[in-house]
């Protein structure tokens, strides 16, 4: 019973540390739609000279981060994903043969 009690203590902590953290990580999300002081300033600027407003303008551009390296990683990933999927089903097939035999 010590051992189980034990045992629960450190899931519930390890649980309540994993969820407090992870508040953190979505501060960088958050962070991506705050305009730059910069952009405020042009935003009121054409509010004021009554230009088009599109959010698009304001927002700082996103970096593409696709490369060879990338889309290699990618393409592996899929075929080992592939391979995977089919090796286990013929397991599972050869494993339900046994079974009706």
């Amino acid at each position: 019973m010590n051992r189980i009690l034990k045992a629960m203590s450190i899931i519930l902590l390890i649980l309540f540390f994993s969820l407090y953290f992870s508040k953190y990580n979505n501060d960088y999300y958050e962070n991506k739609r705050v305009l730059t002081d910069e952009a405020m300033q042009q935003f009121e600027k054409d509010v004021k000279s009554g230009k088009k407003i599109d959010a698009k303008n304001y927002l700082p551009k996103e970096k593409d981060y696709n490369n060879k390296a990338s889309e290699l990683g990618v393409k592996s990933s899929e075929l080992i994903e592939k391979l995977f999927t089919k090796g286990l089903g013929a397991m599972m097939s050869y494993l339900n043969s046994l079974q009706n035999e």
